[in-house]
């Protein structure tokens, strides 16, 4: 240990000695390690810190699945009811859905996001309030009996001002009273991390706000008209605590039972239903797109793996260089009597020194850029509340990053610097180099990965930028500028049936009068909305029983000026009428993919269809061209349009205008609230708006990994000018025989950048082939080929200007070196 502080202390003296050259050091492995932290911590927030509750290893997710589908889906209410009672190996079992909400307060209002739970929500999840209560059993005991509310720190904090006097207050929520009674503890954002609640209320209130659900066959006979009293409307995500010393494969086997049981006691809504239990900490948001968001984050960690890689080769070439002149230092200590191995443990010291430096740098670096992150919001109706802030993870993950990065640039130059030619070295003779044939010596490799990760990274950023580009100009079917919608939820905001189809039926004829709408349209769903309305279609000889895999396809409820507002063509039949939302027909127009996957050999109109085995038949009377109806970039999708009801308590009013819509879509929204001065809007915007946000996942990798390129490629610069400028010194007299021998400034310029270039070339060739593969990999979410030439052509031409002028500087200062000072220097 005193060999070490012996060590330590002899380092510090030596870099204090070279500021330039600890300062450049301490920066590169800073932006190399800062940019890796910041996007763990994004990679930590999403996929790897577990929920701030109680134990998280004893919680298990209980899902739904049907034997014709592998989806893990939500439950209903008397299921989950069923399951809680009957459950011995867990020891709770609480439910939750999201909703949106109309919340007024001091005569503001706003759309808020929370979460209905059920009674056993907190106990569960072992969460006491800081601040009042939690729910109590009345609140529970029949639809409507909980008009109250916990809220969550922050929004206690932003939206009540951090009011001591808080809890029983009350506020307004979609126009009824609710009371609060209690306060989360900070940190506690509900199940969900990517979206943050601001409020819980009790299950019991679901009629008075409108969760996300499906219905699977319908209530059964008797069934109250709730969503609490039907089987068959799923609704609830449900998570359970197991019981000490029980098994997730045990509590699978005794749900199992139970759900057999209520498949024979209910067979309309629960025959093909059974249930899946996984653990939570197995479970990011759902199994079904786990997947999908741990590649995204494996691309990110090893795109800023990358560019700590460029850094690592970039100081291990400082290293080298700084090794070299010290040579005479190491030949004299070697020649005292210094072992090997002796100076080796002292350069890593300095190699190490220098990284947790760099690293106490990189995670102030990281606090920042987790600041400006959090600060963006990304183009949604809510803010989604991620709480990406480092954590001990992350100061671990530094701190390993570090000490990795010290022992991968330090080890080798150590070596190298351990074994001088102790004669040449201790005369101050410069290190001659190889004669005969030259090989690649360590710091051209160096260079060539450093080139090579830049070319990566500059292409695959090359390739997200042309993808905006090309979505930009894709085909959608209709026109996006001139189509604007407002999502507005009635019910949300107070009304029942009757008043809402009044409310729509006056907003849509204001708007209808305006001077710029050509036409007004309402549907349940609008074109590139991040929400889908799915339906299993079962047609007669395509399917035998229900226990065969339906047709999967999404769909829309639509009046009779939908197709007009969308400008679709009709190819057969006609469109949804009037008549068929007032007489409420069974009728529906389907896309050409749609018409022609089911009924690839006969005319689609006349057809029939079901939308559950035993449902009534709905009969096919148009078929429409195709269009985009769920990301710019799909292919041609099959989708169902069904008449909207005419009392309908959630709608989109789509307007197409005649210039664009993005100006007008604040006056639309001034016509719906002449009739009401306080109706809240769940979003509005145009289809343009919606296609951005679809596109948003590149336009933001398009950002990082362009980002990533140009910081790798800065760092490939500097990498590449320190070993030219190396080479240069090391063969100053023999450029200044050669200036003797009658060569010109510009022959020796050229030999210089010859050098330089070739590896410049070496490392763009290998970074294409990687970049390749890269391509491939990324081609599901981009919108040109993955070999895309402009791409390619333009991280060459990037790479290749930046490399001429590290290269150029030193080559012109080998041009101007005077023959009769480099042999008298010698």
């Amino acid at each position: 240990m005193e060999n070490l502080f012996r060590d330590l202390k002899y380092t510090l003296r030596g870099l204090r000695r070279s500021p330039g050259f600890t300062a450049v050091a301490v920066l590169t492995i800073a932006l190399g390690i800062g940019v890796n932290s910041t996007i763990f911590s994004l990679v930590n927030a999403v996929v790897l810190r577990p929920l701030p509750v109680e134990r998280p290893h004893e919680l298990v997710d209980i899902y739904a699945q049907t034997t014709t589908s592998s989806d893990h889906s939500s439950i209903s209410y008397p299921n989950f009811v069923s399951h809680r009672e009957a459950t011995k190996t867990l020891s709770g079992l609480m439910a939750f859905t999201n909703f949106f909400g109309s919340m007024s307060l001091d005569g503001r209002s706003e759309l808020v996001v929370g979460e209905l739970v059920s009674e056993e929500y907190f106990q569960v999840l072992g969460v006491q309030p800081a601040r009042g209560r939690g729910f109590a059993p009345e609140e529970f005991q029949a639809p409507g009996a909980g008009p109250v509310a916990i809220l969550s720190h922050s929004f206690w904090q932003s939206r009540f001002a951090g009011d001591p006097g808080v809890v029983g207050s009350s506020f307004r929520l979609n126009g009824i009273v609710y009371t609060v009674v209690g306060v989360a503890p900070r940190g506690f954002g509900g199940m969900l991390p990517a979206v943050t609640a601001q409020l819980w209320i009790p299950l019991t209130m679901v009629e008075e706000v409108e969760p996300v659900g499906n219905m699977r066959g319908g209530p059964i006979a008797g069934a109250g008209p709730t969503r609490l009293d039907q089987r068959g409307m799923h609704f609830l995500w449900v998570k359970g605590r197991r019981s000490p010393g029980v098994e997730v494969e045990r509590v699978q086997s005794e749900l199992e039972v139970v759900a057999a049981g209520l498949a024979a006691e209910f067979p309309v809504t629960n025959e093909l239903e059974r249930v899946r239990v996984l653990r939570t900490n197995d479970v990011l948001v759902n199994p079904d797109f786990d997947g999908t968001i741990a590649s995204a984050a494996l691309v990110l960690l090893a795109a800023v793996g990358l560019v700590l890689l460029v850094a690592c080769a970039n100081l291990a070439n400082l290293m080298l260089a700084r090794a070299s002149a010290r040579r005479q230092e190491m030949a004299v200590r070697l020649s005292m009597g210094a072992s090997g191995a002796r100076l080796i443990r002292q350069l890593l010291v300095e190699s190490l020194t220098l990284a947790l430096a760099g690293g106490a740098v990189a995670l102030a670096l990281s606090y920042m850029l987790v600041g400006v992150i959090a600060r963006l919001q990304p183009p949604l109706p809510i803010s989604i509340g991620l709480d990406i802030a480092p954590d001990w993870r992350v100061f671990v993950f530094t701190l390993l990053a570090a000490l990795a990065t010290g022992a991968l640039f330090g080890l080798v130059p150590a070596f190298r610097a351990s074994r001088p030619d102790l004669v040449p070295a201790l005369k101050g003779i410069a290190e001659p180099g190889r004669r005969g044939r030259r090989r690649p010596e360590l710091r051209d490799v160096l260079v060539v990965v450093q080139v090579s990760m830049s070319v990566v990274l500059l292409v695959a950023g090359g390739l997200m930028v042309r993808s905006l580009g090309a979505a930009a100009h894709v085909q959608l079917g209709y026109d996006p500028d001139r189509i604007g919608y407002l999502s507005i939820p009635a019910e949300m905001n107070g009304y029942d049936a009757a008043q809402a189809r009044g409310l729509f039926e006056a907003g849509v004829l204001r708007l209808q009068s305006h001077p710029e709408v050509e036409a007004v349209a309402m549907a349940s769903r609008v074109p590139l909305s991040i929400n889908n309305n799915g339906f299993g279609i079962f047609v007669d000889g395509r399917q035998t029983s229900n226990r065969d895999a339906p047709y999967r396809v999404n769909g829309a409820s639509v009046d009779e000026n939908y197709l007009e507002v969308m400008g679709q063509t009709l190819l057969a039949g006609r469109g949804i009428e009037a008549a068929d939302r007032e007489e409420s027909r069974r009728v529906a127009v389907v896309t050409q993919t749609l018409a022609s996957r089911i009924w690839p050999d006969a005319d689609a109109v006349g057809q029939y269809f079901r939308l559950s085995w035993e449902g009534n038949p709905y009969q096919v009377v148009g078929v429409v061209s195709d269009y985009k109806v769920d990301t710019p970039g799909e292919s041609p999708q099959p989708y169902l349009h069904l008449p909207l009801s005419t009392t309908p308590l959630y709608a989109n009013v789509l307007v197409a205008t005649r210039t664009p819509a993005a100006g007008l879509v604040q006056a639309f929204q001034q016509e719906f609230r002449s009739l009401d001065s306080d109706l809240v809007f769940l979003e509005t915007g145009t289809l343009r708006g919606l296609a951005e946000v679809k596109l948003f996942p590149i336009r933001a990798g398009a950002w990082l990994m362009g980002a990533f390129g140009l910081l790798a490629l800065v760092l490939a610069a500097v990498g590449l000018y320190g070993v030219v400028s190396y080479a240069v010194n090391r063969r100053f007299r023999e450029m200044g025989i050669r200036k003797a021998l009658g060569a010109s400034a510009p022959q020796v310029m050229g030999l210089v950048l010859r050098r330089g270039m070739t590896l410049v070339a070496v490392g763009g060739v290998v970074g294409v082939l990687m970049a390749g593969g890269l391509g491939q990999a990324l081609s599901r979410v981009l919108y040109v080929s993955a070999f895309d030439p402009v791409s390619f052509g333009a991280a060459l031409a990037v790479l290749g200007a930046v490399a001429a002028l590290a290269n150029w500087i030193p080559a012109r200062r080998a041009s101007r070196v005077e023959a009769m000072e480099a042999l008298r220097g010698e």
